[in-house]
C-alpha cells in the first residue's frame, strides 16, 4: 500500500497517538545475510527477535505503532532478497560440510565428536526470509515526494550525507522521512519517529552508533532518532512506554 507524506501526517494524528518506526533495505536483508568479511551471520540473534517481537506486536495490536517506508525500500529489497537468501542458505550447507570434516577427521586421532547437527536440511535461510518479508508486508510505502527528491539531489550535488560518496538512493530515502517527521513535529506529534539502519557508513558517526555529527541538526530539527538496529529502537520505545 503506497500513501503520501501528507496522507500518512493526517493517518498518524487522526489516531491515538503511537510511535512511528521506518526502516532501511540493509537492516530488512541483514536479517538472513551472511557477513563476507566474518563468513558470520550479519546480525545478532537478538536483532531476528526484535524483528519477530514486532510482527508479533503488529498482529496482536495492529495500531501499537506506525510503519511507513521510504518509497524505495521495497524495490532495494526484491533486487537483492533472492540472491542473499541463498547465499545465507549456502552457508548453513558450508557449515554443515565442516561439521561432517569434523567428525571424520577426528576419528583419525582417537577423537569421537558428538554427532554433528546438521542445520541445511531444516531451511533456516527461507525461514528467516518469511520472517522479513512477514515484517515487511506490515509497512505501507510513502509516495514520491517532489520537495525530498530535489533536496535529495541537492545532497548529491553538494556530497553532503548521506551522499558523500554520489549516490542519490540513501539520500531520497532520507529526506522522506525527515519531511514526515517534520510535518508530524510542526503538528505537535510528540510521540518518537526512529529511522533503523545498519548503514552505519552513511549515517552513524565515529562511534558506529550515533548519528554522523553532519546529519545531527537534520535530525534534531526534524524530530527524528537514528538505531543502527530495530533492537535498539524497539528498546527505547519500551523504554519510553510507547510501545
Amino acid at each position: 500500500m503506497t500513501i503520501t507524506i501528507a496522507d500518512a501526517v493526517d493517518g498518524i494524528l487522526a489516531k491515538p497517538s503511537v510511535p512511528v518506526i521506518l526502516i532501511d533495505t540493509c537492516s530488512f536483508i541483514d536479517l538472513f545475510r551472511r557477513d563476507p568479511a566474518r563468513y558470520q551471520p550479519r546480525v545478532t540473534v537478538q536483532e531476528i527477535q526484535a524483528a519477530a517481537d514486532l510482527v508479533e506486536l503488529m498482529n496482536v495490536s495492529p495500531d501499537a505503532a506506525h510503519l511507513l517506508l521510504p518509497e524505495l525500500i521495497p524495490r532495494e529489497y526484491s533486487d537483492h532478497a533472492d540472491r542473499e537468501e541463498a547465499t545465507f542458505r549456502n552457508w548453513t550447507l558450508f557449515h554443515d560440510q565442516n561439521q561432517d570434516w569434523l567428525a571424520e577427521a577426528s576419528l583419525s586421532v582417537a577423537l569421537a565428536l558428538p554427532q554433528p547437527l546438521l542445520i541445511h536440511p531444516f531451511g533456516l535461510a527461507a525461514r528467516l526470509r518469511n520472517l522479513t518479508d512477514n515484517l515487511l508486508g506490515k509497512f505501507k510505502m510513502l509516495d514520491r515526494d517532489q520537495g525530498c527528491l530535489d533536496r535529495a539531489v541537492n545532497r548529491l550535488i553538494n556530497k553532503s550525507r548521506p551522499s558523500h560518496k554520489k549516490e542519490v538512493k540513501d539520500s531520497m530515502n532520507l529526506e522522506q522521512c525527515l519531511e514526515l517527521s517534520r510535518q508530524l513535529q510542526n503538528a505537535g506529534f510528540t510521540q518518537s519517529r526512529v529511522w533503523v539502519s545498519s548503514n552505519i557508513n552513511d549515517f552513524a558517526g565515529q562511534s558506529g552508533t550515533q548519528i554522523h555529527p553532519d546529519l545531527e541538526l537534520d535530525f534534531t530539527t526534524a524530530g527524528l532518532k537514528y538505531f543502527t538496529s530495530l533492537q535498539a529502537a524497539l528498546g527505547h520505545l519500551r523504554a519510553a512506554g510507547e510501545i
